[in-house]
Protein backbone atom coordinates (compact mmCIF):
# COMPACT_ATOMS: atom_id res chain seq x y z
CA UNK A 1 0.00 0.00 0.00
CA UNK A 2 1.15 4.07 0.26
CA UNK A 3 3.90 5.73 2.18
CA UNK A 4 1.58 8.48 3.52
CA UNK A 5 3.56 11.41 4.29
CA UNK A 6 1.62 13.88 7.01
CA UNK A 7 3.38 17.30 6.45
CA UNK A 8 3.15 19.43 9.74
CA UNK A 9 4.46 22.93 10.99
CA UNK A 10 7.98 22.72 12.82
CA UNK A 11 5.73 24.48 15.84
CA UNK A 12 2.27 22.71 14.97
CA UNK A 13 1.16 19.91 18.26
CA UNK A 14 -0.38 17.38 16.28
CA UNK A 15 -0.48 14.69 18.71
CA UNK A 16 -0.65 15.11 22.61
CA UNK A 17 0.26 12.04 25.39
CA UNK A 18 -1.85 12.34 28.44
CA UNK A 19 -0.56 11.49 31.40
CA UNK A 20 -0.88 7.77 31.19
CA UNK A 21 0.86 7.82 28.46
CA UNK A 22 -2.31 7.83 25.55
CA UNK A 23 -1.72 9.89 22.39
CA UNK A 24 -4.67 11.39 21.07
CA UNK A 25 -5.13 15.10 18.71
CA UNK A 26 -7.22 17.90 18.16
CA UNK A 27 -7.16 17.39 14.33
CA UNK A 28 -10.00 15.37 12.56
CA UNK A 29 -7.23 14.05 10.70
CA UNK A 30 -6.02 11.61 13.48
CA UNK A 31 -9.04 9.46 13.27
CA UNK A 32 -9.03 9.14 9.49
CA UNK A 33 -5.21 8.40 10.02
CA UNK A 34 -5.91 5.80 11.89
CA UNK A 35 -8.53 3.89 9.63
CA UNK A 36 -5.98 4.54 6.77
CA UNK A 37 -3.41 2.51 8.61
CA UNK A 38 -5.92 -0.27 9.14
CA UNK A 39 -6.32 0.17 5.32
CA UNK A 40 -2.78 -0.90 5.49
CA UNK A 41 -1.09 2.33 4.79
CA UNK A 42 1.80 3.20 6.49
CA UNK A 43 1.06 6.77 7.75
CA UNK A 44 4.05 9.34 9.39
CA UNK A 45 3.75 12.50 10.62
CA UNK A 46 6.45 14.56 10.00
CA UNK A 47 7.21 18.10 11.62
CA UNK A 48 9.06 20.90 9.54
CA UNK A 49 10.34 21.32 6.22
CA UNK A 50 12.25 18.61 5.03
CA UNK A 51 11.77 16.12 3.37
CA UNK A 52 10.33 12.30 4.52
CA UNK A 53 10.55 8.93 2.16
CA UNK A 54 7.04 8.38 1.09
CA UNK A 55 4.81 8.16 -1.65
CA UNK A 56 2.61 10.56 -1.28
CA UNK A 57 2.20 13.77 1.17
CA UNK A 58 -0.82 15.18 2.34
CA UNK A 59 -0.41 18.66 3.54
CA UNK A 60 -1.51 19.54 6.97
CA UNK A 61 0.37 23.06 8.03
CA UNK A 62 -1.92 24.69 10.74
CA UNK A 63 -1.03 28.51 9.33
CA UNK A 64 -3.50 30.74 7.23
CA UNK A 65 -0.44 30.81 4.66
CA UNK A 66 1.62 28.02 4.22
CA UNK A 67 5.35 28.88 4.01
CA UNK A 68 6.74 28.55 0.95
CA UNK A 69 9.87 25.92 2.35
CA UNK A 70 6.95 23.09 3.33
CA UNK A 71 4.89 23.95 -0.62
CA UNK A 72 8.56 22.84 -1.77
CA UNK A 73 8.28 19.46 -0.46
CA UNK A 74 5.90 18.44 -2.97
CA UNK A 75 8.72 18.48 -5.55
CA UNK A 76 9.58 15.24 -3.05
CA UNK A 77 6.87 13.01 -3.85
CA UNK A 78 5.62 11.67 -6.71
CA UNK A 79 2.13 12.99 -5.64
CA UNK A 80 0.91 14.98 -3.02
CA UNK A 81 -3.39 16.41 -1.61
CA UNK A 82 -3.95 19.73 -0.81
CA UNK A 83 -0.98 21.22 -1.91
CA UNK A 84 -3.36 23.68 -3.65
CA UNK A 85 -4.93 24.85 -0.38
CA UNK A 86 -2.04 27.47 0.20
CA UNK A 87 -3.98 30.47 1.57
CA UNK A 88 -7.22 30.67 3.67
CA UNK A 89 -6.72 34.09 5.04
CA UNK A 90 -10.33 36.20 5.31
CA UNK A 91 -9.28 38.17 2.15
CA UNK A 92 -8.76 35.43 0.17
CA UNK A 93 -11.69 33.43 1.35
CA UNK A 94 -14.16 36.24 1.93
CA UNK A 95 -17.34 37.51 0.02
CA UNK A 96 -18.80 39.54 2.76
CA UNK A 97 -15.55 42.31 2.69
CA UNK A 98 -16.13 46.03 3.58
CA UNK A 99 -14.63 49.12 2.37
CA UNK A 100 -15.09 52.33 4.29
CA UNK A 101 -17.23 53.66 1.42
CA UNK A 102 -19.11 50.70 0.73
CA UNK A 103 -23.23 50.51 0.59
CA UNK A 104 -24.05 48.65 3.47
CA UNK A 105 -26.26 49.91 6.25
CA UNK A 106 -26.29 46.69 8.35
CA UNK A 107 -24.22 45.38 11.55
CA UNK A 108 -20.84 44.92 10.79
CA UNK A 109 -18.04 42.50 12.35
CA UNK A 110 -14.20 42.91 12.68
CA UNK A 111 -11.82 40.10 12.53
CA UNK A 112 -8.38 38.77 12.04
CA UNK A 113 -7.38 38.63 8.81
CA UNK A 114 -5.80 35.02 9.77
CA UNK A 115 -7.49 32.01 10.17
CA UNK A 116 -9.19 30.92 13.90
CA UNK A 117 -8.63 34.59 15.57
CA UNK A 118 -5.23 34.34 14.94
CA UNK A 119 -4.81 31.79 17.35
CA UNK A 120 -1.98 29.25 15.64
CA UNK A 121 -0.12 31.41 14.33
CA UNK A 122 0.15 32.81 18.24
CA UNK A 123 0.82 29.42 19.42
CA UNK A 124 3.79 28.72 17.20
CA UNK A 125 5.21 31.95 18.26
CA UNK A 126 4.78 30.74 21.83
CA UNK A 127 6.25 27.55 21.45
CA UNK A 128 9.14 29.28 19.12
CA UNK A 129 9.96 31.63 21.82
CA UNK A 130 10.33 28.35 24.56
CA UNK A 131 12.22 26.53 22.53
CA UNK A 132 14.32 29.98 22.33
CA UNK A 133 13.87 30.07 18.44
CA UNK A 134 12.82 32.98 16.01
CA UNK A 135 9.00 33.43 15.86
CA UNK A 136 7.50 32.26 12.78
CA UNK A 137 4.77 35.17 12.32
CA UNK A 138 6.16 38.14 13.65
CA UNK A 139 4.07 40.15 14.90
CA UNK A 140 1.17 38.07 15.02
CA UNK A 141 -1.71 38.06 17.64
CA UNK A 142 -4.93 36.81 18.86
CA UNK A 143 -7.97 38.77 17.61
CA UNK A 144 -10.87 37.76 19.05
CA UNK A 145 -14.09 38.94 16.98
CA UNK A 146 -15.71 42.77 17.76
CA UNK A 147 -19.69 43.25 16.04
CA UNK A 148 -21.11 46.98 15.85
CA UNK A 149 -24.41 47.68 14.61
CA UNK A 150 -23.30 50.02 11.70
CA UNK A 151 -19.69 50.45 9.75
CA UNK A 152 -19.47 54.18 11.26
CA UNK A 153 -18.92 52.79 14.62
CA UNK A 154 -15.49 51.09 13.54
CA UNK A 155 -12.17 53.06 14.39
CA UNK A 156 -10.58 54.07 11.06
CA UNK A 157 -7.20 52.64 12.45
CA UNK A 158 -9.05 49.17 12.24
CA UNK A 159 -10.12 49.73 8.47
CA UNK A 160 -6.37 50.89 7.63
CA UNK A 161 -5.12 47.88 9.97
CA UNK A 162 -3.80 45.26 7.17
CA UNK A 163 -3.89 42.57 10.04
CA UNK A 164 -7.84 43.16 10.01
CA UNK A 165 -10.91 42.57 7.76
CA UNK A 166 -14.09 44.18 8.61
CA UNK A 167 -17.24 42.17 6.78
CA UNK A 168 -20.72 42.57 7.11
CA UNK A 169 -22.22 40.82 9.85
CA UNK A 170 -24.89 38.52 8.66
CA UNK A 171 -26.47 35.25 10.35
CA UNK A 172 -28.96 32.65 9.62
CA UNK A 173 -31.95 32.79 12.06
CA UNK A 174 -33.62 29.45 12.97
CA UNK A 175 -36.93 28.84 13.96
CA UNK A 176 -36.71 28.05 17.40
CA UNK A 177 -35.03 31.57 17.75
CA UNK A 178 -31.38 30.24 18.02
CA UNK A 179 -29.33 30.60 14.66
CA UNK A 180 -28.07 28.21 12.20
CA UNK A 181 -24.68 27.40 11.02
CA UNK A 182 -23.82 24.73 8.52
CA UNK A 183 -20.30 22.58 8.33
CA UNK A 184 -19.13 20.77 5.31
CA UNK A 185 -16.29 18.61 5.42
CA UNK A 186 -14.73 16.44 2.60
CA UNK A 187 -12.17 14.53 2.21
CA UNK A 188 -11.32 13.87 -1.60
CA UNK A 189 -15.13 12.66 -2.85
CA UNK A 190 -16.66 11.88 0.53
CA UNK A 191 -18.24 14.44 2.69
CA UNK A 192 -20.52 15.09 5.65
CA UNK A 193 -22.30 18.12 5.44
CA UNK A 194 -24.34 19.47 9.00
CA UNK A 195 -26.90 22.36 9.90
CA UNK A 196 -26.40 23.00 13.50
CA UNK A 197 -28.75 25.36 15.49
CA UNK A 198 -27.50 26.74 18.77
CA UNK A 199 -27.89 30.03 20.69
CA UNK A 200 -25.58 32.35 19.71
CA UNK A 201 -25.03 34.02 16.34
CA UNK A 202 -21.65 33.31 15.97
CA UNK A 203 -22.02 29.70 15.77
CA UNK A 204 -19.55 27.36 17.91
CA UNK A 205 -20.33 23.32 17.75
CA UNK A 206 -19.74 23.03 21.43
CA UNK A 207 -23.36 25.34 21.85
CA UNK A 208 -25.09 23.25 19.36
CA UNK A 209 -28.46 21.81 20.32
CA UNK A 210 -29.65 19.79 17.54
CA UNK A 211 -27.92 18.89 14.24
CA UNK A 212 -29.06 17.62 10.61
CA UNK A 213 -27.68 16.58 7.65
CA UNK A 214 -28.17 18.72 4.44
CA UNK A 215 -26.99 18.87 1.18
CA UNK A 216 -24.04 21.22 -0.18
CA UNK A 217 -25.03 24.00 -2.80
CA UNK A 218 -22.97 24.11 -5.86
CA UNK A 219 -21.66 28.10 -5.06
CA UNK A 220 -19.86 25.61 -1.61
CA UNK A 221 -18.16 23.02 -4.38
CA UNK A 222 -17.10 26.53 -6.29
CA UNK A 223 -15.15 28.09 -3.75
CA UNK A 224 -13.64 24.29 -2.71
CA UNK A 225 -12.70 24.81 -6.44
CA UNK A 226 -11.39 27.79 -6.19
CA UNK A 227 -9.51 27.38 -3.16
CA UNK A 228 -7.75 24.42 -4.35
CA UNK A 229 -9.16 22.07 -1.42
CA UNK A 230 -8.88 18.49 -1.15
CA UNK A 231 -9.71 17.92 2.07
CA UNK A 232 -11.25 20.30 5.22
CA UNK A 233 -13.99 22.14 6.43
CA UNK A 234 -16.11 25.12 4.83
CA UNK A 235 -18.44 26.76 7.52
CA UNK A 236 -21.17 28.20 5.75
CA UNK A 237 -24.97 29.85 6.24
CA UNK A 238 -27.67 30.45 4.11
CA UNK A 239 -28.17 34.05 3.58
CA UNK A 240 -31.08 35.75 1.31
CA UNK A 241 -31.19 31.88 -0.60
CA UNK A 242 -27.47 32.04 -1.27
CA UNK A 243 -24.84 30.04 0.77
CA UNK A 244 -22.33 32.34 1.66
CA UNK A 245 -19.27 31.09 3.28
CA UNK A 246 -17.85 32.29 6.20
CA UNK A 247 -14.61 30.15 6.90
CA UNK A 248 -12.23 27.68 5.58
CA UNK A 249 -9.95 25.87 7.35
CA UNK A 250 -7.49 22.93 6.07
CA UNK A 251 -6.40 21.25 9.33
CA UNK A 252 -10.00 21.05 11.23
CA UNK A 253 -9.84 20.47 14.72
CA UNK A 254 -12.97 18.61 17.04
CA UNK A 255 -15.02 19.96 19.11
CA UNK A 256 -15.62 17.58 22.31
CA UNK A 257 -19.41 18.59 22.51
CA UNK A 258 -19.75 16.55 19.15
CA UNK A 259 -16.48 14.42 19.27
CA UNK A 260 -18.49 11.01 19.30
CA UNK A 261 -19.87 12.39 15.88
CA UNK A 262 -17.05 13.52 14.07
CA UNK A 263 -15.44 10.10 14.80
CA UNK A 264 -18.65 8.43 13.51
CA UNK A 265 -17.53 9.96 10.32
CA UNK A 266 -14.46 9.34 10.38
CA UNK A 267 -14.62 6.16 8.35
CA UNK A 268 -16.13 7.23 5.10
CA UNK A 269 -13.13 10.46 5.51
CA UNK A 270 -10.78 7.47 5.18
CA UNK A 271 -12.31 6.14 2.27
CA UNK A 272 -11.89 9.14 0.77
CA UNK A 273 -8.58 9.86 1.45
CA UNK A 274 -7.92 5.96 0.30
CA UNK A 275 -9.53 7.10 -3.28
CA UNK A 276 -7.43 10.27 -3.31
CA UNK A 277 -4.44 8.06 -2.90
CA UNK A 278 -5.90 5.75 -5.83
CA UNK A 279 -6.50 8.57 -7.98
CA UNK A 280 -3.01 10.38 -7.47
CA UNK A 281 -0.73 7.52 -7.59
CA UNK A 282 -2.81 5.28 -10.97
CA UNK A 283 0.67 3.87 -11.97
CA UNK A 284 0.97 2.07 -8.51
CA UNK A 285 -2.35 1.36 -7.44
CA UNK A 286 -5.67 0.33 -8.95
CA UNK A 287 -8.88 0.83 -7.56
CA UNK A 288 -10.58 -2.18 -6.14
CA UNK A 289 -13.83 -2.19 -4.45
CA UNK A 290 -15.32 1.42 -2.57
CA UNK A 291 -12.91 2.17 0.09
CA UNK A 292 -10.31 -0.18 -1.24
CA UNK A 293 -7.12 -0.44 -3.12
CA UNK A 294 -5.81 -3.27 -4.44
CA UNK A 295 -1.82 -3.58 -5.81
CA UNK A 296 -1.01 -3.64 -9.15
Amino acid sequence: MAKLVIVTHEFDVFVRRDPSGAISSMYMLWDVMNHLAAMGHDCHVTTGPKPHPGDIALLHVDASVVPEEYLALAAHYEATINFAATDITKRRISSLRLAPGDDWSGPVIVKSNLNSEGKPEVAHNRLAENRKRAMPHPGAMRTPYRIFNHRDEVDDADWQDPSLIVEKFITEPDASGGFAFRTWVFMGSRERCTRFVGPKPIGKANDAVENKPVDVPPELRAERERLGFDFGKFDWIMHDGHAVLIDANRTPGTARSIESFISAGSKNLADGLNGLIADRLPRRFKRGSVGSLARQ
